[in-house]
């Protein structure tokens, strides 16, 4: 066991003997981060990039503009085609103040959900499309459960 004396008599600090002894058990950060060989670190740091790209592309917007009808309907613009695509609104809409959830299917792509939160557009046009969705939209049947 070391023997760890004060500096000075009155003084609160103490300097041990065994520091370097200290430092030789103690383990370098570099083991314990990754002990793994080059290969499976590079074949991990792949497949991190890849599942990071895809969900990066997940993340992008699917739909540029979104046209609200006055019959009830919602028409959707996609980045790639420069026409409105009329969209049917699918049962289970979650509309809240501060997030709104739409599940939208077009004729040619897969169902999907529209998630809108206050800060994601103005808060005008999010107040609209909220009204919308409540009065406008029949989205909800008599005895639906959601």
């Amino acid at each position: 066991m070391a023997v760890c004396r004060p500096f000075a008599k009155n003084s609160g600090r103490t300097r041990c003997k065994c520091r370097a002894e200290l430092h030789a058990f103690r383990p370098d950060i570099s083991e314990f981060a990754f002990p793994r060989s080059t290969l499976i670190q590079g074949a991990i740091l792949c497949a991190i990039c890849l599942l990071a790209t895809l969900a990066w592309r997940r993340l992008t917007s699917k739909v540029s503009a979104i046209r609200l009808e006055t019959n009830g309907e919602i028409s959707l613009l996609y980045p790639v085609d420069q026409t409105f695509v009329l969209a049917k609104i699918l049962p289970g809409a979650t509309v809240h103040p501060w997030l709104t959830v739409v599940r939208l299917k077009t004729d040619e792509k897969p169902p999907w959900a529209l998630m809108l939160t206050v800060d994601s557009l103005k808060a005008v046009d999010f107040r609209r499309l909220r009204v919308f969705l409540r009065w406008r939209a029949d989205f909800n049947r008599l005895n639906d459960d959601v």
